[in-house]
This record gives structure tokens, sequence and C-alpha cells, in this order.
């Protein structure tokens, strides 16, 4: 019996988390990765490949995932804009296009360029209909929908010349937590992940935190200690460096280690190296502040949203900005 194209689909994306799975293992990519990119750790790619096995290509989730759509609509063409912050962060919304009947036209961040070719190529040798579907670009137009991934820089341009197209067009978001004084051990790891993972380069690592009074942010540098291998990245420690001399220079108040800068300030965006807080005693009022600031933030990480340590394990659900891609993608 002849399986159905979805399940077709499915059953192609297991072949495919096996051998990212394999890539996630093999040292010699992950150090040639790391050559072409040095924001690009082996340890991080590792990370990254892991987490789409386990959350985006896992058979049951996809299946339960997909369900909930129509299985077919009209082909169509889309357009695609990946980032390259962080490794093979555009990975969802390639997979949603794979999981539809449409013709993608292809940009990728030169920055990611060769780990997502790569990956691009495994899945075309398990399924030589998708190498048929996409068309790589540099230029993007003749097409019906835009989901375009930049800076706020980039999206200035992505408004100007795909407004007049269907389109999902993101700009810089980061994320923040919501501190109780009495986070336990295990949080505090998780919290540390969130915040340093990927060199906190992605719109969903911590760059903020609201701190309850009565916590001593000690802790933090102490639970901190594992990622002190950042010491020995040139281009990290190039940033911590500045900003550790700007402060001073200012005769600026912060608290810092050797390899992170905790400083006070009621700003979301905090620089690389640099972690900002902001006290409170009551959490209602920092609820009151983040709605107003919802447009900028991605995530929120406390006992009460995404749990402490979970940011860069993102579901087939959790899309970015809360846009529903599938639903676009599969809209007339």
């Amino acid at each position: 019996m002849n399986e159905s194209p979805l399940s077709l689909k499915i059953s192609n994306l297991d072949k495919l988390s096996s051998e990212l799975m394999f890539l996630s293992q093999d040292n010699e990519f992950l150090n040639e990765v790391y050559a072409r990119n040095n924001w690009f750790l082996p340890q991080f790619v590792q990370r990254a490949l892991t987490n789409i096995c386990e959350q985006y290509l896992h058979p049951q989730k996809l299946a339960t995932w997909i369900e909930k759509y129509p299985t077919y609509g009209a082909p169509q063409t889309i357009g695609l804009i990946l980032a390259g912050n962080i490794p093979l962060v555009g990975f969802q919304d390639l997979l949603c296009a794979y999981m539809t009947p449409h013709t993608i036209k292809l940009k990728i961040s030169s920055k990611d360029e060769f780990l997502t070719k790569i990956v691009l190529n495994k899945w075309f040798e398990i399924d030589a209909d998708f190498k048929n579907r996409i068309i790589f670009s540099e230029l993007i137009k003749d097409i019906d929908k835009i989901i375009a991934t930049g800076s706020n820089n980039s999206h200035q341009y992505f408004e100007y010349y795909f407004s007049k197209y269907k389109h999902i067009l993101r700009k810089n978001r980061t994320s923040v937590a919501i501190v109780p004084k009495d986070i336990t051990d295990a949080e505090l790891d998780g919290l540390v992940d969130d915040v340093f993972l990927f060199f906190g380069l992605g719109c969903r690592n911590i760059s903020k935190l609201y701190i309850e009074n009565g916590f001593n942010t000690n802790r933090l540098f102490e639970q901190s200690e594992r990622y002190s291998f950042l010491f020995n990245q040139q281009k990290y420690m190039n940033n911590y460096d500045y900003q550790r001399t700007l402060l001073l220079m200012n005769k600026e108040i912060h608290l810092s280690n050797n390899f992170l800068i905790l400083k006070e300030d009621k700003s979301l965006h905090s620089p690389i190296s640099n972690v900002f807080y902001q006290y409170f005693e009551k959490i209602e009022d920092v609820y009151a502040e983040i709605d107003t600031l919802k447009s900028e933030i991605q995530c929120v990480v406390s006992r009460n949203d995404i749990p402490f340590g979970k940011t860069q394990m993102p579901l087939l659900t959790d899309y970015a900005d809360n846009i529903d891609v599938m639903e676009f993608l599969l809209k007339n």
C-alpha cells in the first residue's frame, strides 16, 4: 500500500533526523563549520542539530503538529530570506515550506550558508522533489508571499521592497526572564543556558533579567562558571573587553567576572557579553511592563511562562513572533 504524501514527508524527515544526528557527532564537520564562522562553536552547532532532531523531526511530534492544517493548498511561489545569527536559525521556516506544495525562492545568510546548504543537500538526497521546488536566489522577486528575517536595518528594506506581497517580516527581538529570589540551582542552571547558548545572539536568548529583591547575584556568576570556556573565544571576548572598558571609563556601576557583565538598566537589548537587569517587588508590575514591550520580546522565561533552560528548545508550535507560519503559507 502506497504511503500518503504527508506520511511520506514525515518518513523523509525521520531519515533526515538520522543524517543530522550523525552530523552532530562528526567532529571534522563541526570544526569545518566553526572555521567558516567562529560564532558557530562546535558544541553550539551540535546543540542546534540535536534540538532540530528532537523537537522538529520526531515523527509523532510532526504528525500531531501537522494534523490541524489542511493537507493540500494551491501551489504558490514563496520567498524565504533566512537570518544567520545562530546555527540553522531558519530551519523551521524551511520545514514549514517543505510541508506545503509551494515553490520556494530561497536566500540564505552568508553567515549560515555552509551549514544550511549541507543540511539541505542531505535533505535533497532523501527527497529529490524538494530540491526541484527550491530556487536559490540573491534577489527575491516574482513571488506570491514572502517570509523575511533580519536585523532592524534589514527590516526597513524588507518593508520597502516586500510590502506589496503577503508577508511575514521579522526584525530584532530579544527575551527576558523573571528571576524569583528563591530560584533553585536547577532553575538557575537553565537560566544560564538561556543567556549563554549561541553567545546570546538569538532572539530567544535572555538579555534582560527582572530580579526579585533579595536574590543574590553572586549565585548567577557562580552558576555561569561552566561557560568560562567563552574566555577563550576571541570574538566574544573582544566584545566583553570593549563593553567593560566603556563602563569603566564612564564610571558606570556594574558587576562582572572575566566573561559576563551584569548592569542595572531598564533597556531590553543588552550588548554581547552583557545582561541588563532591574529589581522588582511585585510581579504584577513586571508583567505590566512586559506587556508594553511585547512587540520587542520573543520569549518570557519564568515559573509561569517558558521554563528556565527551554528557550533554545522551541517546539514545532513555537513560531517566531507568535505568527503561525504554516497557516500563513497555506492560506490563499
